[in-house]
């Protein structure tokens, strides 16, 4: 160390010399028992390299889940809430409804390189880009891509998620965009005779949507649709014309209650449209997005005859039920029963209807066991419980060359663009 200076012994002579104290210096002996201060920096230098590290994985996380959202991130918020019918609001006017429920109605115009198109219409399904619509849209179309024309005149790329033969339920997304979601009621408190509307883009995708009014003709009745499944679906004399596929039917207090389908209008009677019910839009369309497919869906797995009363009278049948046709290799039931067993009973119900089969089959999810009775061919009864396989369908979305063929007219060769007037 180095002693202190006193500055009071400083002496200046009237000659000119300075007069210095003597300095004593000390040798420096290392300390120890103390931590070296370069092992310190050592060690904040070390954790300085981690944070920077940190920091780095989760910026590439971060970017990484921007370009791919996997689907059990997605599946979070992939199921919309149904509203229940306010009870404490009077209904709407139809005007009303319409400037309630347009910003969530789109256009969608469906094309391949080859020329080949459709024309539909969508409902908003959330708020960062949803879109659905009916899978049948794109069925006659290889290789499809989507544009998207909303309310306010704005035009957008889609791509495909997902689509259901089945349910005749497909979703598309459009990315890096902020939409107006629709609200989705509850289609089970929909009754005969309440009033509705149905708002899309008939004829023309790019045009305004237009609204038809109606009531609800009957709350669930079993169609097939375009997968021949039939369906319970809503029955309307609401007007639904082609290019409408997708679009919304709606209550009164501008709530979707159901999706609308123009490929099931009626052309022999007129004033009878469908749509697909909300409760079941809910259900599927949430395993699109979730899971690119639907994975709760129940089926028995067997081909049937149902025998109702007069069925079992006219082909002198002892028994109402499901007269089995053929089993598939992975029902619950395969390897129990046979061809010519009747399937009498399912849970103790007495089945004498095929709708009673599919309703009750409806409300399972794959997994589920149930308790099913037969009359095997040869008279013995038995009782058998089956798990019920997960029915999980297909999408009519097909990928494929598109090329046009030279030796088409010209007409249909790709040269023209040329859409029907909408599906």
């Amino acid at each position: 160390t180095v002693a202190d200076e006193n500055p009071q012994s400083e002496d200046f002579s009237p000659m000119g010399n300075l007069q210095y104290n003597p300095v004593t210096f000390t040798d420096i002996v290392p300390e120890t028992g103390k931590k070296s201060s370069t092992k310190g920096l050592k060690v904040f230098a070390l954790i300085l390299v981690c944070i920077i590290a940190l920091t780095g994985t989760g910026l590439v996380g971060y970017f990484s889940g921007k370009n791919s959202v996997s689907p059990s991130n997605q599946s979070k918020n992939s199921k919309v809430e149904l509203q229940n019918t306010p009870e404490d609001k009077n209904a709407m006017t139809p005007a009303a409804v319409y400037e309630k429920v347009n910003p969530s109605i789109v256009g969608i115009v469906v094309y391949n390189t080859a020329g080949k198109g459709n024309q539909a219409s969508g409902i908003v399904y959330s708020k960062d880009g949803y879109i659905i619509t009916n899978d049948h849209i794109y069925s006659d179309v290889a290789s499809p891509k989507f544009k998207i024309y909303t309310s306010d005149g704005k035009e957008y790329d889609a791509k495909y998620v997902a689509g259901d033969t089945v349910s005749d339920l497909a979703v598309l997304k459009i990315d890096d965009c902020e939409l107006t979601p629709a609200v989705f009621g509850n289609s089970d408190e929909l009754y005969e005779g309440q009033n509705v509307v149905a708002i899309g883009r008939p004829y023309d995708a790019t045009d305004v949507s237009s609204i038809t009014s109606g009531i609800i003709s009957a709350t669930s009745r079993r169609v097939s649709n375009s997968s021949s499944y039939p369906a319970r679906l809503i029955q309307t004399d609401s007007p639904i014309n082609p290019g409408s596929s997708g679009g919304a039917l709606v209550n009164m207090y501008g709530q979707v209650v159901g999706v609308t389908n123009s490929k099931l209008a009626s052309v022999d009677v007129e004033g009878v449209g469908y749509a697909i019910p909300t409760t079941v839009m809910q259900r599927i369309v949430g395993e699109l997005i979730s899971d690119g497919k639907v994975v709760s869906r129940a089926k028995l797995g067997v081909t049937y005859v149902a025998v109702d009363s007069v069925t079992a009278e006219i082909n002198d049948i002892e028994r109402t039920g499901l007269l089995i046709e053929s089993v598939s290799n992975d029902s619950g039931l395969y390897g129990k029963v046979n061809k010519g067993d009747i399937i009498t009973h399912i849970n103790g119900t007495a089945i004498t209807t095929d709708d009673m089969v599919l309703d009750i089959i409806e409300k399972c999810e794959a997994g589920d066991k149930i308790t099913v009775s037969v009359i095997t061919d040869d008279g013995a009864s038995l009782t058998l419980n089956v798990e019920l396989k997960a029915n999980v369908g297909e999408s009519s979305y097909t990928i494929k060359d598109v090329t046009p063929n030279k030796d088409e007219d010209s007409q249909n060769s790709g040269g023209t663009f040329d859409f029907p007037f909408g599906e």
